[in-house]
């Protein structure tokens, strides 16, 4: 719900002009009168000759005469209305006659059309339309002869009539030729979309209609070459934004955040991602961009390359996200908005409720069970919403405006007690004084956060594993009483009769209850901006802003709590952080035109300090006198005793320059120096940052004049950024412990340098029929250098680790992004499709680094973390990302090895193999937006395509027998091991290892993600029958995993594979190589085969390319069904091979899929001796047998 109150414009005040043109066009001089004036001009291209030379010369006029000369026997008519000036074109001048019109105007859906421009046609004489569309207008001009010209931005201009008429009603149209877009760039500088040499995309507000409380999570799947990663923690948590791959192996990949044309800093505490890292003394968290309300923010940009961020320097290697905050208008206006969204399990496991426990265990390998347990795992959750209010107040006049405005979010996550709220003010002030020479802006916010309970990941507090791992014959409904009063101690104490099963495992409700995360963060941010207009072409900015958070982060362990997390009487944490970040810069802006306004030029000069600080006191420990009560004074630090400060500065000078060509060309080049702490005792004391960019517009150089290519622009771009190494590396620090300080135990190289990213872009946009159809692709490539490495070093040195430089890694990739504005009647659509796809590798690891003593210090991979099944491995011409497993034990065939009873099977000792890479081949979303009369209709398709995944969850699941595929391979009568059933409790204990334990190569699965699964649960739901489609073309390896995934996505629902293909290199056959594929993909779950022909991708089959293609189908088909063991399938199979050793022709006719062929060959080519099978004669080995058994003579000559 919004409403508004809108002041009527008021006309700007006229400012005197000074021009000289010699045969200079139109659109040149135009350009000079918006930067001698700040005024702008608004025009239909169609209707303004923009390529019409001029000569004139006018001396400190005002802008009306300015603009008389310009358009002096011209048909162009103009007016002012604010800092805007409307042109139109007119008709020849009317017989004055006093008159007065009034009248409405609409677009044709029937909403009023506020700030139209209405002109009696050759006059300057004209008005605009108020609040409601309505206007009234007095003139000399008879209204029998009078004629209007009605106008809009983005509206197609109309002529009226009046004919003796004194009220009228105008209804406009949408004009497809749309105003040229402004981009906000780097440093917040304003460039025209045509004069950026680079990828800037720009983010409207739409993304956030539907919100979570990160607005950043919003983004994901609607820019190119960007990828979202959102944290699994619960609601507000933190979000990983990584522009065009991983280029850095020990730093980070985020992108940084740019308010305001200011960097913000991250306040990112690290968040633990294993079993391990979370004991716990950071809590769970979000980052610093979660705490802003998107009410407050007016537009985002992304600017994805290095060339479009280098004027940030090294924090911006990482690409660039652009917020700018909303601001005051003119008048009054008042805005409210609500938004609420409601969140359950997308996808869970599959689950068994056949099966339970043996007696006093917890795994599910018992008997069957009489009747089927009314609960499930999925109990557990909740129904979670995210509900956000917002009031914004807009006000002011001409020279003052002021936004104020105060929001309030209230969540809850899917897991019990995790909650977030959220509290925003903001107070945003601008100014004009000094004759509107001088302008001021100040802003100011204050956020308060509460988080509660977010999830961890991993082992460690986290309530999912004795709900997933719980056996259907238990009931985890009676474990919601969590706590039970022991008289001996006096207070509640845990009931859990579990135990932790070497899991770390708890009773879920007491972990969401009694095992308390905490965290309040305040953060102020105050900032102010001055500029002077010192001439008509040089201004100076100075900026300023200070941004400061304080964190408390309690962790509450209540007594019973399990040992390792919590003493006799409890637990408790109590850590406090503070960050502040102190910026100020300085910048010259320059901007004129010379040469009779053919070329332009602007630039930059500027120079910045950031002063980052960092404290944290951090505290823990049991317990020691009353139980549960949680104060610095009950505790004793046994656990954690540390206080840790940072302090970074970086000091810039940098600059940029355009130079502009009649409007249609233009180069950028940018330089930036940092003087970075961090750089401090290395050979290298600062960084430097160069860009060159060049950018053409196709259709005004080659005076493209048609209504099909409305704009072409070609882009090429070059940068060179850098990355700062870890804090600390370059000055070791000596920590103090029970008093004495330790001493440090790494070494640096003598030659360390920063990260070095070089990186190069080309790029065309494109738009047609207007904005009808907008088009903007992108090719990019870059190199990171001087990666960090921390090999260990021999024993026998004083050092344990060497930090150094080395290595290289590569991205390329390309971006596309489509958008299609179209009307379906009264129907507004809006369609964008959004392509992203990046090839990473890791080209140079560390050959080789001599130390001072001779040693050769070398490292050709690099573990970058795992379990004992599954690690990620770099390695030289591997990627960032890689995954490899460990795997069954197998015999020397090649088959996986089975104990000799036929009981189990055994893992390979220190064999590790490749099973890909987690970042996906592409990623593709398409995203329609609907508007009919003030209401929306929104949708969007994300698809995740390639990559790999490893899950312990469905591995720890099969340990404790309670995934659905243990059930069934218990009906069937065991796993199914090379053809042979063993037991199934054996054979998943084994594979399942108890998660961490797992053998990761059986627990591999495709990441290609595409979001078909809601359909089929609302098909189901309407009783509709559901079949889903499949994919056509897959690597034979990656098969068995794509099955799995679409059965859990599609939630069992049957689907059908369209072969797959496991080569594209057989046209002619590819019936064989999709039977090949089809029974591979039978065997793991596809219910149906789709056959394909000798004739696919070539022409339409014939009949006999059909019979080939489905007795192909066939084949695969019945062999997938003796690979599953399904009942009955090798039934005829037996009988084939009793007819083939009795050499019983008609009985293996009668056996046959296709009697006739088979009947048919041997009739054709049938050998000389009717007992023998085919060219061996008499030396047929069957014959042979046969007569051998039969006691008869062996003949073979």
């Amino acid at each position: 719900m919004a409403f508004a109150i809108a002041a009527v414009p008021v006309q700007a005040q006229v400012k005197n002009i000074t021009l000289k043109a010699s045969n200079t066009p139109v659109s040149t001089v135009m350009q000079q009168i918006e930067e001698q004036s700040g005024y702008t001009f608004f025009y239909n291209t169609k209707d303004i000759p923009l390529d019409r030379n001029v000569t004139l010369s006018v001396a400190n006029k005002d802008i009306r005469a300015a603009l008389d000369e310009l358009f002096r026997n011209t048909n162009v008519s103009y007016s002012i209305d604010n800092k805007s000036i409307i042109l139109s074109a007119r008709g020849g001048a009317q017989p004055q006659q006093a008159s007065q019109i009034t009248g409405r105007i609409v677009d044709k859906n029937g909403v009023p059309v506020i700030g139209a421009t209405i002109m009696i046609s050759g006059t300057t004489q004209g008005t605009t339309s108020g609040v409601d569309g309505t206007f009234a207008l007095q003139s000399n001009v008879s209204p029998a002869g009078m004629i209007l010209d009605v106008s809009f931005i983005g509206y197609k201009p109309q002529r009226i009539s009046v004919n003796n008429r004194t009220s009228l009603s105008v209804t406009l149209e949408e004009d497809d030729q749309q105003i040229e877009a402004v981009v906000v760039t780097a440093l917040g500088i304003k460039r025209q979309e045509r004069a950026v040499s680079y990828n800037v995309q720009n983010i409207s507000d739409e993304v956030f209609l539907t919100r979570d409380a990160n607005m950043v999570n919003s983004l994901a799947g609607k820019i190119a070459g960007v990828t979202i990663n959102a944290s699994a923690a619960g609601v507000g948590g933190e979000t990983k934004v990584v522009m065009r791959g991983s280029k850095s192996i020990a730093g980070s990949n985020n992108a940084l955040y740019v308010l305001d044309g200011i960097p913000l800093p991250s306040l990112s505490l690290t968040n633990p991602g294993d079993e391990f890292t979370i004991m716990r003394e950071n809590n769970l968290t979000g980052d610093g961009i979660s705490n802003f309300n998107p009410d407050d923010i007016a537009s985002m940009a992304a600017l994805t390359g290095p060339s479009a961020a280098a004027l940030y320097g090294s924090q911006a290697a990482n690409g660039v996200l652009m917020l700018t905050t909303r601001s005051g208008e003119e008048g009054v206006s008042v805005n409210y908005s609500n938004n609420t969204t409601f969140m359950s399990p997308f996808l869970t496991p599959a689950f068994q409720n056949t099966y339970g426990a043996k007696d006093g265990y917890y795994a599910s390998w018992g008997t069957k069970l009489a009747a089927k347990q009314s609960w499930t795992p999925t109990d557990f959750y909740q129904t979670g919403y995210n509900t956000s209010n917002s009031v914004g107040l807009s006000f002011g006049g001409k020279k003052s405006q002021t936004y104020v405005s105060a929001g309030v979010v209230t969540a809850e996550g899917i897991i019990p007690n995790n909650e977030y709220n959220r509290y925003n003010f903001t107070a945003n002030h601008s100014s004009s004084f000094l004759d509107e020479r001088m302008h001021l802006s100040v802003l100011g916010m204050y956020m308060n956060v509460n988080e509660q309970n977010m999830l961890s990941s991993g082992q460690y507090y986290n309530p999912m594993i004795p709900v997933y791992l719980m056996s259907p014959s238990d009931d985890i409904r009676k474990y919601a009483v969590y706590e039970r009063y022991n008289a001996s101690r006096n207070f509640p104490v845990q009931y859990w009769p579990w135990g932790s099963q070497s899991l770390q495992m708890q009773n879920p409700y007491w972990i969401t209850n009694r095992n308390m995360f905490n965290t309040g963060k305040d953060r102020f941010l105050f900032g102010a901006s001055l500029k002077y207009d010192v001439t008509d072409w040089l201004d100076i900015t100075g900026r300023a802003r200070i941004d400061y958070t304080h964190i408390t982060a309690e962790q509450k362990n209540y007594a019973s709590t399990l040992g390792l997390f919590a003493g006799d009487k409890g637990r408790y944490y109590n850590n406090t952080y503070t960050t502040s970040q102190r910026y100020a810069d300085v910048l010259a802006n320059f901007h004129k035109t010379f040469a009779d306004g053919a070329f332009s030029l602007n630039a930059t000069l500027g120079a910045s300090i950031e002063d980052y600080k960092h404290r944290a006191i951090l505290l823990g420990g049991d317990l020691t006198g009353v139980p549960n009560l949680f104060t610095l004074a009950n505790m004793t630090t046994n656990k954690s005793q540390a206080k840790e400060t940072i302090n970074d500065q970086t000091q810039s000078l940098f600059a940029t320059l355009q130079l502009g060509y009649k409007n249609m060309v233009f180069l950028d080049v940018t330089a930036r120096n940092d003087w970075v702490t961090a750089l401090a005792n290395t050979s290298k004391t600062s960084m430097f940052y160069p860009s060159v960019g060049l950018s053409a517009v196709l259709t005004d150089i080659f005076k493209v004049d048609s209504r099909v290519l409305s704009f072409a622009k070609i882009r090429a771009s070059y940068a060179e950024v850098g990355n700062a190494p870890m804090r600390w590396i370059t000055i070791p620090t000596y920590p103090v412990s029970d008093g004495t300080p330790q001493t440090s135990t790494y070494l640096t190289s003598d030659d360390f340098k920063p990260e070095r990213t070089k990186s190069w872009e080309v790029g065309a946009d494109v738009r047609l029929w207007g904005n009808k159809l907008i088009l903007n692709a992108t090719y990019y490539s870059s190199r990171t250098y001087n990666q960090v490495f921390n090999p260990d070093i021999s024993s026998t040195s004083t050092y344990s680790s060497l930090y150094v430089n080395a290595g290289r890694v590569d991205n390329k990739g390309v971006e596309v992004s489509a958008e299609l504005n179209q009307n379906l009647g009264p129907v507004k659509w809006s369609s964008n499709l959004v392509y992203s796809r990046n090839r990473n590798k890791v080209v140079d690891m560390l050959d080789s680094y001599k130390l001072s003593n001779g040693t050769v210090i070398s490292q050709d991979s690099m573990v970058m973390g795992g379990t004992t099944g599954v690690k990620m491995v770099l390695r030289e011409g591997g990627q960032i990302g890689d995954i490899y497993v460990n795997t069954l034990k197998t015999d020397e065939h090649g088959a996986i090895w089975v104990s000799p009873t036929g009981s189990n099977v055994a893992p390979a000792k220190d064999t590790w193999i490749y099973a890909g890479n987690s970042n996906p081949s592409y990623t593709l979303s398409w995203r329609n937006e609907f508007n009919w009369k003030g209401l929306s209709l929104g949708f969007m398709f994300n698809a995740r395509v390639g990559g790999v995944g490893v899950s312990l969850t469905q591995a720890a699941m099969d340990y404790f027998g309670v995934s659905e595929r243990t059930a069934t391979d218990r009906l069937n009568g065991g796993a199914l091991v090379n053809g042979q059933r063993i037991p199934a409790e054996n054979y998943y204990q084994t594979i399942g290892g108890n998660g961490a334990d797992a053998i990761g190569a059986c627990y591999v699965y495709s990441m290609t993600n595409v979001r078909l699964g809601e359909l089929t649960r609302r098909a189901w739901e309407k009783d509709v029958q559901v079949m889903v489609e499949g994919p056509g073309h897959v690597p034979l390896d990656q098969i068995a995993a794509n099955m799995k995934v679409q059965q859990t996505l599609c939630m069992g629902a049957p689907f059908y594979v369209l072969g797959p293909l496991v080569t594209d290199i057989a046209p002619g056959y590819d019936h064989i190589t999709a039977a090949i594929g089809g029974a591979v993909a039978a065997m793991h779950g596809a219910a149906f085969l789709c056959y394909v022909t000798p004739a696919e991708h070539l022409a339409l089959p014939n009949l006999d390319d059909v019979k080939q293609g489905i007795m192909a189908s066939k084949i695969a088909a019945h062999a997938a069904d003796i690979a599953k063991g399904v009942r009955g399938a090798r039934e005829i199979d037996d009988k084939m091979g009793d007819a083939r050793r009795a050499l019983d022709w008609e009985g293996q006719w009668a056996c046959a899929l296709d009697p006739e062929t088979a009947r048919s060959i041997r009739a054709d080519r049938a050998p000389e001796h009717d007992d023998s099978c085919s060219m061996c004669g008499k030396f047929c080995a069957v014959r042979s047998m046969n007569k051998a058994l039969n006691g008869e003579h062996i003949d073979i000559l």
